[in-house]
C-alpha cells in the first residue's frame, strides 16, 4: 500500500475561505463521491466528548484510553454533501481541533507533467485550528491539504494553480 503525501495549499483564520477553496478543488477533481467524506475529532476530556456528540448525535465514538474504555476518544461523523459538511465542521471547529476528509475522489490526469489520473492517493482535507493533518497542535488557522502520491508534488502545485493558489508549506506524510 503506502501513504499519501499531504501539502498545504491555504492557511487562513477564515473557515469559510478554507471551505470555499476545498469546494473549488473538488470541482477540479476528475470525479468525487459527495458521501465519501467524514469529519473527525479527538476528545481528550468528557466536556469535549459531550459537546461533540450532542452537536451531532449520529457521530460514532471509539475510546482509545486504557483498554479502550477511557478517553481519549476518536469521534467521527459521515457527511453526504457540502452543506452538511460545512455546518458540521463549523460546529465542531468551535469545540476542538478537527478535520474533514474527502477520500473517494480522483485527481485528473496532467499530461504536461506526465501524470495519469490518480485515485489511490487522492484526498482533500480541511484541518480546523491546526497546521497538521493529524491536528496535533492548536493554531488559530485552518489549513487546506491536498493529498497525492508521494513524489507527485508537481500535481499538487498544478491542482492549486487551477484554483488560484499555491503550495504554502512543506509536505507531510499522510495515511
Amino acid at each position: 500500500m503506502g501513504n499519501t503525501c499531504a501539502l498545504p495549499v491555504l492557511r487562513t483564520v477564515d473557515l469559510a475561505e478554507a471551505l470555499t477553496l476545498a469546494e473549488k478543488l473538488l470541482t477540479v477533481s476528475f470525479w468525487y463521491r459527495p458521501d465519501g467524506c467524514y469529519l473527525s475529532a479527538w476528545a481528550h476530556d468528557d466536556d469535549v466528548l459531550r459537546q461533540l456528540t450532542q452537536a451531532h448525535p449520529g457521530a460514532s465514538v471509539e475510546l482509545y484510553g486504557e483498554r479502550h474504555t477511557a478517553l481519549p476518544a476518536s469521534v467521527s461523523l459521515g457527511v453526504s454533501d457540502l452543506g452538511q459538511t460545512s455546518d458540521a465542521l463549523r460546529t465542531w471547529a468551535d469545540i476542538t481541533r478537527c478535520y474533514v476528509l474527502w477520500h473517494d475522489l480522483k485527481w485528473p490526469a496532467v499530461p504536461e507533467l506526465g501524470l495519469d489520473e490518480e485515485y489511490k492517493y487522492a484526498e482533500l482535507q480541511v484541518a480546523c485550528n491546526s497546521h497538521t493533518i493529524y491536528c496535533d497542535e492548536w493554531t488559530a488557522e485552518h489549513t487546506v491539504f491536498v493529498h497525492a502520491r508521494p513524489g507527485h508534488d508537481a500535481r499538487v502545485a498544478w491542482l492549486a494553480a487551477q484554483v488560484g493558489t499555491r503550495v504554502v508549506g512543506p509536505p507531510e506524510e499522510g495515511w
